[in-house]
């Protein structure tokens, strides 16, 4: 296929460009003129919605290596590519200028096609405008998804109070590449641009979950419940959350509920192989993962049998109990670690987009945040569903008279619990960091030694955000970095 630009002068949307649709199929795109690809018809716009690269991600190991559950050991620390290090040591300055920076490059590539179906779809020949208006609800709705992403690593935590002074991330609308010098904006416009565009996609998406790589109302319920949690704004989402849950449960589509480990693990489940002590549990594929209510996908090579540079530290191992069969993703370290340290074993190739079992912990605490503790409608019975599902009946039983506060914390903990070593506590660290509940708690790296020896690595609030990379600066005179 055709290149969609020639020309590789590095701004901001060449680098979404020079790698437009490469995995796109070429028979709904006619080359007119040459070197350009031209979508014309509404099922060609319908058709880049199918495309992979709109799947596969490479975020997940930047996210795990800032997560705080994770501790390292030298020499093998030593041998990781210099990125790892540096964001294990939460430095200033992650990316050197000559490095093409795939967290914003592979999400600029899909921001691209977005914004082309939405700048185009409703002007295509031949579809309905039921049809168009659906089409262009999802990349509507794969927008925000990209957003999500950019504000998580590269804007400050939301803070309600400082939101309209703080640095957004450029707010990219056009599918064109002849644009350079973005600006930033404020932090605020990007989280009002976010939510206007989910909640102009909802009322024009399927309550139906037809497709597990589509966008379906549900999905966008969810990722504006997401997007919410991420301001502090916890009423707000759980209605939100509310109507997510009751559109999947009401769904006939596609099958989407939760894996009982205390099955599925077993011979015959969809998560056993022989291997399980060594590998981990098996990982459906992504049509087959009934989990997953938006398949997106990444390669994590924190996860894995070989992986002996970053393992999960003894104080967040000893948040499972040894009833908890989730421990069946990890097995002890066989170097000289300290011990209770766990080794992440799978899935290597994780499930990244949107999934049940965070649904479900975001509605717990939100109806947590409302104080509604117990009973019907309440942060425990939404644990208890889970964690019903991932150890015996007689151990998911929810600790008894928590406060309110404690039941918050306790959320958080099950979060840590079901998404150690994916990426998730990243999100949470930064939320919480401005959150009054939660403000006065510090995040440290620790890198072991063999002969017994750390150094530990804290946190400082200022690389909550990621700098910019230096080759975007240097191509877009004037955009401002983060300190």
């Amino acid at each position: 296929m055709k290149a969609v630009l020639k020309n590789k002068k590095y701004l901001l949307v060449v680098l979404i460009a020079s790698i437009l649709l490469g995995a796109c199929k070429k028979s709904f795109l006619e080359v007119t003129p040459r070197g350009r690809l031209i979508a014309t018809k509404t099922n060609d716009y319908n058709l880049m919605l199918n495309s992979t690269d709109l799947i596969n991600y490479a975020i997940a190991p930047v996210y795990t290596a800032l997560g705080d559950e994770v501790i390292s050991l030298d020499p093998v620390f030593g041998t990781r590519p210099a990125k790892d290090q540096r964001l294990f040591r939460y430095e200033d300055n992650i990316y050197d200028l000559a490095v093409e920076p795939s967290e914003i490059t592979t999400l600029a590539r899909v921001l691209y096609v977005y914004n082309k179906i939405i700048n185009e779809v409703m002007d295509s020949e031949g579809g309905t405008v039921a049809e168009k208006t659906g089409i262009l609800a999802e990349a509507l709705t794969g927008r925000a998804w990209i957003y999500l992403h950019f504000t998580n690593l590269f804007t400050k935590p939301y803070n309600p109070t400082t939101a309209s002074s703080d640095l957004g991330f450029p707010i990219i609308t056009l599918a064109d590449v002849t644009i350079s010098n973005y600006k930033r904006g404020s932090l605020k416009e990007v989280y009002d641009f976010m939510i206007n565009d989910l909640t102009s996609a909802m009322p024009n998406l399927s309550p139906t979950i037809s497709s597990r790589f589509r966008a379906s109302r549900p999905l966008a319920q969810a990722l504006l419940a997401k997007v919410y949690l991420a301001m502090g704004r916890f009423s707000d989402a759980l209605p939100v959350l509310d109507g997510a849950i009751n559109n999947i449960t009401a769904n006939t589509g596609v099958p989407m509920r939760l894996y009982d480990l205390n099955v599925e693990l077993l011979l015959g489940g969809a998560l056993f192989n022989t291997s399980m002590s060594v590998i981990g549990p098996s990982l459906p594929t992504l049509p087959n993962n009934t989990e997953s209510l938006y398949s997106r996908q990444e390669s994590n090579s924190y996860n894995g049998s070989t992986n002996n540079f970053s393992v999960l530290s003894p104080a967040a191992a000893t948040l499972y109990a040894a009833t908890d069969l989730r421990r069946r993703y990890y097995n002890n370290t066989s170097l000289t670690y300290p011990a209770g340290c766990l080794r992440r074993l799978s899935p290597t190739i994780q499930s990244a987009g949107m999934n049940l079992p965070e649904i479900y912990l975001m509605r717990a605490e939100c109806r947590a945040r409302a104080n509604s503790l117990y009973g019907s409608g309440s942060a425990a019975q939404d644990l208890l569903f889970l964690r019903q599902r991932r150890m015996t009946l007689a151990n998911a039983t929810i600790p008894t008279l928590l406060t309110q506060n404690q039941m918050i914390n306790y959320v958080i903990e099950e979060r840590l619990r079901e998404a150690a070593f994916t990426g998730l506590r990243w999100f949470d660290m930064r939320r919480l960091s401005v959150d009054p509940l939660f403000s006065s708690r510090t995040y440290t790296h620790t890198l072991h030694y063999a002969n017994g020896s750390t150094v530990n690595y804290p946190l400082r609030p200022e690389r909550l955000t990621l700098r910019i990379p230096p080759r975007i600066l240097a191509d877009n005179p004037g955009m401002e970095d983060n300190k």
